[in-house]
C-alpha cells in the first residue's frame, strides 16, 4: 500500500509527530518495539533462505575475500600490520571495542593529557593475556606486551608492589612512554578508518583508490552538537567539505564521484522528538542548504544514522527534502539505515515509496547499526 501520490506541504511537518502519515509509516512504527521472536521467526529467517544456486556463490564469494584477507595480513608496511591486530583483537572481544574506541578517538585528541586519561580509561580492564604470543606478527606481539603492562599498571595503580615492581623495569616517567607506544600502534590501525585530519588530506588519501574503482562518502568524524555555537561550526565545516568535494569531483556525477555524509545532530543543539517545531523551523533549513549546495556540484548528500529514537525525525526532513522544488530532477539526496534495526525493512519499503512519490531516484546505504534499538 502507497501513501498518498500528492506533495506534502512543508506546513504539514510542522505540526509535530504524532499525526497520521500513512500505512508505511504506520508500520515503521509498530515495528519499534517488535518481539524478538515475531521479528526474526516470522519475517527475517523465510527470506534469508538461499534460493538456486545463491548459497553455493555466496560461499564461493566469502571464500574468495577470507583469503585475501588473511593474504594481507602477512603484508608488509602499514597494511600488514594493521589486518594483524585486527584479526588478533575481534570486535567481538571487549579488547577489539576497545580498540577500535582509541583508534577513532585518539585521531582527535589534540592534548597529551587527555589522551592519556583516555588510554587509562579504555585499557584498564582489557585481559591483554589471553592474547599474548597467539600472533606470528612481532609488532601485534609488542602491541600486546604494552597493552598489557599498561592495563596491568593503570588497574593496579594503587598497589604498591606491583607499581614498585614495573617502576624498577621501565623506570621513572615509564607509564607515559608505555602509553605512547599504544598511542602509535592506534594511531597506525586508525588510518585505516580515518581518512585525513583535513578534508583536504582526505581527498589526497583516497586518489589512489579512486583510480582502482572505489568510491567515497565522507563523513566529518566529531559528536553532537551542544550548542547553537558548536551547530553554527559544524555546519561551516559542512558547508567548506562540500566546496572541496565538489571541486574534487571535477563534474563526475553523483554515481562516479565522491559525495558526503551529514549528521543532522551536528547541525541542532536540540535535535529530538520534545523539540519537533524546533527542528523543523531551525534545523531544516541547514540541512536545504547543505543539499542545495551540494546540488550545484552534483555529489551526493547522505543523511547518516542517528540514535534509534531519532529515526522517524530523520525521515520526516527526508521527506520534506525530497518534495523541495530547489532539489527536483536532482538524484544525489541519499539515507543511511541501520540494517539491525527490527523497523530495517519497513523503512526500505517507505523509502522505495518515498522515492516514486517524489520522483527521485534515492542513494541507500545500509549499515550494520551501532545504536541497539531495544
Amino acid at each position: 500500500m502507497s501513501i498518498s501520490a500528492a506533495p506534502a506541504s512543508p506546513a504539514a511537518f510542522v505540526d509535530g509527530p504524532t499525526q497520521h502519515r500513512g500505512a508505511l509509516r504506520d508500520a515503521i512504527t509498530a515495528a519499534t518495539r517488535r518481539p524478538e521472536p515475531e521479528a526474526v521467526m516470522a519475517a527475517l529467517l523465510e527470506l534469508a533462505r538461499p534460493r538456486n544456486d545463491d548459497a553455493q556463490r555466496a560461499n564461493v564469494l566469502a571464500l574468495q575475500l577470507a583469503r585475501g584477507l588473511r593474504e594481507r595480513k602477512c603484508a608488509s608496511g602499514r597494511a600488514g600490520m594493521v589486518q594483524g591486530l585486527l584479526q588478533e583483537y575481534s570486535l567481538s572481544s571487549q579488547e577489539g571495542v576497545a580498540l577500535m574506541c582509541l583508534a577513532e578517538a585518539l585521531l582527535r585528541i589534540p592534548d597529551a593529557a587527555t589522551r592519556d586519561a583516555l588510554i587509562r580509561d579504555k585499557i584498564a580492564d582489557g585481559d591483554w593475556r589471553q592474547h599474548l604470543g597467539r600472533s606470528p606478527s612481532l609488532f601485534v606481539n609488542a602491541a600486546t606486551w604494552g597493552l598489557l603492562l599498561t592495563g596491568r599498571l593503570v588497574a593496579t595503580h594503587s598497589e604498591t608492589g606491583l607499581a614498585s615492581t614495573l617502576g624498577r623495569i621501565i623506570g621513572k616517567g615509564g607509564e607515559p612512554l608505555i602509553r605512547q607506544g599504544v598511542d602509535m600502534a592506534m594511531r597506525v590501525m586508525g588510518e585505516q578508518f580515518v581518512a585525513g585530519e583535513t578534508i583536504g588530506a582526505a581527498l589526497q588519501h583516497a586518489r589512489g583508490l579512486e583510480a582502482r574503482g572505489f568510491r567515497y562518502s565522507y563523513d566529518m568524524l566529531g559528536e553532537a552538537a551542544l550548542t547553537e555555537g558548536d551547530a553554527r561550526r559544524y555546519l561551516a565545516d559542512y558547508q567548506q567539505a562540500i566546496d572541496a568535494i565538489g571541486k574534487a569531483a571535477a563534474g563526475a556525477g553523483v554515481q562516479a564521484g565522491p559525495g558526503i555524509s551529514i549528521k543532522l545532530s551536528a547541525l541542532h543543539p536540540r535535535y529530538s522528538r520534545a523539540q519537533y517545531a524546533r527542528v523543523m523551523q531551525e534545523l531544516y533549513p541547514r540541512v536545504l542548504a547543505l543539499a542545495v549546495q551540494a546540488r550545484k556540484y552534483d555529489i551526493g548528500l547522505n543523511i547518516d544514522a542517528e540514535e534509534a529514537d531519532r529515526l522517524e525525525l530523520s525521515l520526516d526532513l527526508l521527506e520534506r527534502l525530497c518534495f523541495e522544488p530547489a532539489l527536483a530532477g536532482w538524484n544525489g539526496i541519499g539515507f543511511v539505515i541501520q540494517a539491525y534495526q527490527k523497523r530495517c525493512p519497513a523503512v526500505i519499503d517507505f523509502l522505495v515509496d518515498l522515492a516514486r512519490r517524489s520522483g527521485h531516484r534515492l542513494m541507500v546505504r545500509l549499515v550494520k547499526g551501532a545504536y541497539w534499538d531495544s
